[in-house]
């Protein structure tokens, strides 16, 4: 779109409607004067124009005079209304003139400043809310030019302080917002009290400058959506956020958030670096790894004498300082600072700055991030608390032993477990509280000698994900972690730290050791068994699905080895067991499903390939929708029931 801003004139012209009707009646006047001279004097139309303009002057030379009654008369009025008319048109048009003169003079450099702005914030409204936000932006030594629709607050009120850039119109307008400088403006920060108007000012910035960014404010919640879709970056609600929220909001472009790790001493060298280069230090947040958010502290350091008090006043209190350096202590130094500049280049001289000294961690990063960096650089004392990590893994209960001696080698306490079982929302946990090796022996001890508890134990290993499970464990401190962390992930154990329980549940399908087989084969045959068996996995259950009704009748069976099998096809043969079972297959169309768990990846898919060229396997962990479309489209086995 074209800027109209070039044809619009530099100084404000004449309006025609304050002179237009003392013109008219001069005009009419002097053609009074000359068709009254041409009928009533006899004169011609050369004399007559002479002499109505002469009368109506009061100049007169007296070369032509009047003789009737009626001429007399006629003359009369031409110097009456000629006098007053034109004195009074004259003295109009001077008063006009010399007001616009003033104007002109006085506001030249009010214009020039405008004309000049650049990689300003145009703010449409000054009202209680624009007010304080414009105080903000200029807290923070930003640049403003104000849009008010009404004039007497910007003569009164904005125009007494010469370093304040104000245009009196409507936002809504197009050639205001040209005027305004928009094209070389950072943003548009819109706080009139009328959420229409809100609207309308918002599609007129994005129609003029569609890359600008917008900033809103929505008097009700409801409105909210609507100026969003007009075009808005963010709309601010004054009914939860205040005049700082909408300067955070249109600051966001030119703000970043910077991760450092260095001691109180180092404060000073840090803060120069951020403000030479303009910026402001907006807070600091310390990162504690027994707080989900860190601790918070708003600073808004925009200049060094602010730095310069801030350090006396901990020189002066020796307290206050020790309780800086102990927190500084608590989190090895490690903190993050959010910055704004007034661009992006400036913000990143900071960063670039900033890694030259050793200080930066990283630009931007979250808070499993921050917690990672903590956890390579850190050292987290025990003023606090006693620092922990949830380790998930992945290993066969014979790997026990080897898991616990990494963990209490390097000081650190196994303090519970966590079993993720299929069909559970909620993890099964367990606590356990393992410190010492003494224990961690007594407790293999009595597995050995418990063959039903270890049966137990191995059954819920298979359960959750063939072997995934999760533990809580603490430590002296960070670095002793980081070890267990890293041996751990040495042996093949370990796959993942701090992971969510959406995480956890994707690394069990990506690691996972536990596969579902759909299954066809007549009913008493246990060939799928034997093969299941034979290549080392285990068969948790057996499910069988029920056509029309869409249930689903499940067997637990927990078969590891042929005595196992050889056992289950003992009971199989007894009279009702047949019968039952026989009856189960018919109706569900000779169709199960088995659980099978194995020790790797690789064992279950050589299960697989066999199952398939058995040709007994109908598909591998399919979605129930499937399973029921396969049951239902097969075709019904005939029985009857002995």
């Amino acid at each position: 779109m074209q800027s109209p801003k070039n044809s619009m004139p530099i100084t404000p012209s004449l309006t025609f409607s304050v002179v237009k009707y003392p013109i008219i009646a001069v005009v009419g006047l002097l053609t009074y004067g000359i068709i009254g001279s041409f009928l009533i004097m006899h004169l011609d139309v050369i004399n007559s124009i002479y002499f109505t303009v002469i009368t109506t002057a009061t100049v007169g030379y007296g070369d032509i005079s009047p003789q009737s009654p009626l001429q007399k008369f006629f003359v009369v009025t031409l110097v009456l209304g000629g006098a007053s008319l034109i004195a009074y048109a004259f003295t109009l048009i001077i008063m006009v003139v010399s007001m616009t003169v003033e104007d002109i003079t006085s506001g030249a450099r009010h214009r020039r400043m405008i004309k000049a702005a650049k990689n300003h914030f145009v703010l449409c409204g000054y009202g209680r809310v624009g007010s304080a936000v414009h105080k903000e932006l200029l807290k923070r030594n930003q640049k403003v030019l104000i849009i008010e629709k009404e004039p007497s607050i910007v003569e009164k009120e904005l125009w007494d302080d010469p370093d304040v850039l104000a245009i009196p119109g409507d936002a809504t307008d197009e050639s205001v917002m040209w005027e305004a400088g928009i094209e070389h403006a950072r943003g548009v920060i819109i706080t009139t009290g009328d959420d229409v108007d809100n609207l309308f000012i918002t599609l007129t910035a994005r129609e003029i400058q569609p890359e600008i960014w917008i900033v809103t404010r929505a008097s009700k919640k409801v409105n909210i959506k609507r100026l969003y879709r007009s075009g808005a970056n963010k709309v601010i609600s004054p009914e939860s956020s205040g005049a700082e929220d909408i300067y955070f909001a249109a600051i966001q472009p030119t703000i970043m958030k910077i991760t450092e790790m260095h001691d109180v001493a180092d404060i000073r060298k840090e803060s120069e670096i951020i403000l030479k280069h303009d910026c402001t230090l907006e807070n600091i947040e310390y990162h504690l790894p027994e707080f989900k958010e860190p601790l918070a502290r708003k600073i808004g350091v925009t200049q060094l004498d602010q730095l310069d008090h801030f350090l006396e006043s901990l020189d002066k209190d020796p307290k206050r300082k020790e309780s800086l350096k102990r927190i500084y202590e608590s989190v090895s130094g490690i903190h993050s600072h959010w910055i704004s500049g007034p661009d992006k280049e400036n913000l990143e001289k900071v960063a670039e700055e900033l890694k030259k000294e050793g200080f930066l961690l990283g630009i931007n990063l979250t808070e499993k991030e921050i917690k990672e960096a903590a956890r390579k650089y850190g050292r987290l004392v025990e003023v606090v608390i006693r620092p922990e990590i949830k380790i998930t893994e992945t290993h066969d209960v014979r790997d026990i032993r080897e898991e616990a001696e990494i963990i209490l080698k390097y000081g650190c306490t196994l303090e519970d477990i966590e079993y993720y079982l299929p069909g559970f929302h909620e993890p099964l946990k367990r606590n356990v509280g393992l410190s010492e090796a003494s224990k961690m022996e007594n407790f293999l001890k009595h597995l050995q000698e418990d063959s039903a508890r270890m049966d137990a134990l191995e059954r819920l290993y298979t359960l959750s994900g063939g072997g995934i499970h999760s533990h809580r464990i603490t430590g002296p401190d960070t670095k002793s972690l980081g070890r267990v962390e890293k041996e751990l992930k040495k042996r093949g154990f370990l796959l993942g730290v701090n992971l969510s329980q959406d995480e956890i549940f994707k690394k069990i399908k990506e690691y996972g050791r536990v596969s579902e087989m759909l299954l066809r084969h007549e009913p008493g045959l246990t060939d799928d068994k034997n093969i299941i068996i034979s290549h080392g996995g285990r068969i948790l259950d057996s499910k069988h699905y029920l056509p029309g009704l869409e249930q689903v009748v499940t067997r637990k069976l927990y078969l590891k080895n042929f005595n196992d099998l050889k056992r289950c096809e003992k009971e199989y043969k007894r009279p009702d067991a047949k019968r039952s079972l026989d009856t189960l297959s018919h109706i569900s169309r000779n169709i199960h499903s088995h659980t099978v768990s194995a020790a790797n990846v690789k064992t279950i898919n050589k299960i697989i390939n066999a199952l398939n060229k058995s040709g007994q396997l109908l598909g591998v962990d399919l979605p129930e929708k499937e399973i029921w479309k396969i049951v239902e489209s097969a075709e019904p086995a005939g029985f009857c029931v002995e």
